[in-house]
Order: C-alpha cells, then sequence, then structure tokens
C-alpha cells in the first residue's frame, strides 16, 4: 500500500501498444522514521484497485529510478509480453487462426477475438514482435490485449459512455479527408479485376478517393469493403478522473461547437493522479452520430 507516500500517479493504455502502463513516484525520506518504508524490487506485481476495490490495473514492475528523494516505478501489465516476445515462421489462415496460432507459441490461452473473414497470409523470417504479427494481421481497428490470462482481439465498444458537459475541462477536435478511400477495386495476380465496393454518398460529397489493392484471401468482395475509409473525425478531452473511461470503450458528447458531435471509440486514456487531482485525458475517434 504506497497511497500516503504517493507524489503522483499515471495509468496510460493506448490501441496502439500492447499493454497498459502505470508510472509511480514514491517520496523516500531514509532518515524520517514517519515516512512509510518500502522495499521495491525489479518484477514485483503492483495493483490498482478503483473505489470499489475492483481491479483496473495488474502488472510487474520493469524499471525503478532511485534518487535520495523519491523513486519512480514503471510497470506493464501483461500485454508486454507481446511486444518483448519476437516471432517467426509463415501464418497461414483467417485471422481469428493467426491469433490462436501466436497464443499457442507464446503458451497463453486465447479469449475474446472478434476479427472478420477473409484468408491472410504473413511471413516473419527475420523475427517480428507477436503484437506486430497480429497488428498486422487484423488491422488498425481492433484492440488487442492479454486480459485475465487470455489474448483478446475486440473491435466493438459495447459500453457508451455519455460525457456530460460539465466533465469536461479541456476539448479539442480535428475532421479531416486526408485518408479517405471511397471506392476500392481488388485485382488478382494477372490484374484482373475481381471485386469493386464504393461508398456513393462520400463520393458524392467529397469527390472520389480510390485504391487499388492485390487480392487477399479468398473473398475479395469484403477485402474491397474492408477498405472503403470515411471521413476522419478525431478528438482529444481531459475530463475529471473516471476509471471506466479507457481504451476500448467509447463515450458520448453532442457539442458541435467544439467539434465533437456523436459517440467515439476510446483509443488511447491516461488517468493521472498528482497534487491531489485526479482526470483522465482521451483520444477518441468518431464511430457513429
Amino acid at each position: 500500500m504506497i497511497l500516503p507516500v504517493l507524489e503522483s500517479l499515471t495509468l496510460h493504455k493506448a490501441r496502439s501498444e500492447a499493454a497498459a502502463t502505470l508510472t509511480a513516484t514514491i517520496l523516500l525520506a531514509a532518515a524520517d522514521t514517519y515516512i512509510q518504508k518500502l522495499s521495491l524490487a525489479l518484477g514485483d506485481p503492483v495493483r490498482l484497485l478503483d473505489d470499489d476495490g475492483k481491479e483496473a490495473f495488474l502488472g510487474s514492475i520493469h524499471v525503478l529510478e532511485r534518487t535520495p528523494e523519491r523513486v519512480i516505478l514503471t510497470a506493464y501489465d501483461r500485454g508486454i509480453f507481446l511486444t518483448r516476445n519476437e516471432l517467426r515462421g509463415a501464418y497461414f489462415g483467417e485471422s481469428a487462426d493467426i491469433v490462436e496460432q501466436v497464443a499457442e507459441e507464446l503458451g497463453i490461452a486465447v479469449g475474446t477475438v472478434e476479427t472478420g473473414p477473409g484468408m491472410r497470409f504473413f511471413a516473419s523470417y527475420s523475427g517480428e514482435s507477436a503484437f506486430s504479427i497480429l497488428r498486422q494481421t487484423v488491422g488498425e481497428k481492433f484492440e488487442i490485449s492479454i486480459r485475465d490470462d487470455a489474448l483478446c482481439v475486440t473491435k466493438h465498444a459495447y459500453i457508451v459512455y455519455v460525457l456530460q458537459p460539465s466533465q469536461v475541462l479541456e476539448v479539442s477536435g480535428t475532421a479531416s479527408l486526408a485518408h479517405m478511400v471511397n471506392r476500392c477495386t481488388v485485382v488478382d495476380r494477372k490484374n484482373i479485376a475481381r471485386a469493386a465496393a464504393e461508398c456513393p454518398d462520400d463520393i458524392s460529397a467529397y469527390g472520389q478517393f480510390q485504391t487499388f489493392l492485390p487480392q487477399n484471401g479468398d473473398d475479395p468482395a469484403a477485402q474491397a469493403k474492408a477498405a472503403l475509409t470515411g471521413r476522419s473525425l478525431r478528438g482529444e478531452v481531459t475530463v475529471m478522473g473516471n476509471l471506466n473511461y479507457r481504451c476500448g470503450c467509447a463515450v458520448e458528447l453532442h457539442r458541435s461547437e467544439w467539434g465533437l458531435d456523436g459517440v467515439y471509440a476510446v483509443t488511447a486514456a491516461e488517468h493521472r493522479w498528482e497534487g491531489g487531482i485526479y482526470t483522465t485525458a482521451m483520444q477518441l475517434e468518431f464511430i457513429r452520430k
């Protein structure tokens, strides 16, 4: 229990990262008998509980930095093993099959897997991290994590929290067409078109942004449809702290004057406790109105 000597604490998790990271600064005073003494070592478990006693983080210490006045520890949850383990070989099958292959090589169980259909092939001969292999297999929209000692790949934000304007401390938003793809054609090795998909509404509103992709798998129609990308609507908000707001959930906020109007996936969340103030900063990605 480090609360009496805790100066600051940060809990961070992003979709682009395999592991949640907890950083804590703990006060020291070797000559003061009233200051709690702690024995910290690499590999020690670190557990963060919310106000109801529910576990919000479970990991272990990977870095310790000591000064005469304080010690700074950095801990990661078990997702770090996806980053720190490199794998070699060829992986073939549907995305879910490759997830199972990676889990088997790492010796961990498979939890919830929500990848779509379609065959994939990926080869790693020089050694790539398990997380990199999974990311290239399932795409950028999925959350990859280890939960309850099982490898999970999830897409949908099942829990949507309504943000009240009174909770919001700081907000910014960005709208962009830079990555829009509203027409896609999939071609085979002979450059013959096998399938095409388009979004007529976006073409009418913004003009055509087209791409051609080599066929990957046995369902070119699904591949073409999956490649369509709409306008990018992103935001960043800082709110009064709440551990329920985490990477993988979603928030709803209707303030068009702030550039945020709809339901947004939380793609990164950082919880910070410092100076008696608790805040949560989130990166958001538009899902729907």
